[in-house]
């Protein structure tokens, strides 16, 4: 040991280790991702993805009321799209959906990134993306914002 902090890691290791206690049984390698304690492929598919996806019950969104009136989020949705003509509802949705996802993006920009747009910018985003969404899919009109 050369230094302070080595001793003081010593010290700390010597402690934690006092206090084990070994035996001469045999080991014994226990799969904690299965209940036997058994591998299989399948468990290992588990281990591998666990904590990388979101379990978020996106249906609960849909069962959200709408600020201000007492309706589910997917009888309003529903409900808006069924009142407009065919040669709208595309448009609209997409509307909603691109500003929605936006809106998340930003948020996700400010709490992760520590980083801000305008409102200007993300609407310029919301634009750029439905843009470039209509050039891949080689739409005919072009979108209803401009």
């Amino acid at each position: 040991m050369t230094n302070y902090t080595e001793m003081a890691e010593f010290v700390l290791l010597w402690s934690a280790l006092s206090e084990l206690q070994l035996s001469d049984a045999e080991d014994e390698i226990r799969w904690r991702w299965t209940a036997n304690g058994q591998y299989n492929a399948k468990s290992a598919y588990a281990a591998q993805l666990h904590g990388s996806y979101c379990t978020f019950n996106a249906k609960a969104i849909w069962a959200a009321k709408t600020e201000g009136r007492d309706v589910p989020i997917e009888e309003w949705w529903n409900s808006s799209m069924a009142r407009l003509p065919d040669s709208i509802k595309r448009r609209k949705a997409a509307i909603l959906i691109y500003t929605t996802w936006n809106l998340w993006k930003e948020h996700n920009r400010r709490v992760f990134d520590g980083k801000s747009a305008t409102p200007q910018r993300v609407l310029a985003l919301i634009k750029e993306e439905m843009s470039l969404r209509a050039t891949a899919c080689d739409a005919v009109e072009p979108p209803i914002v401009s």
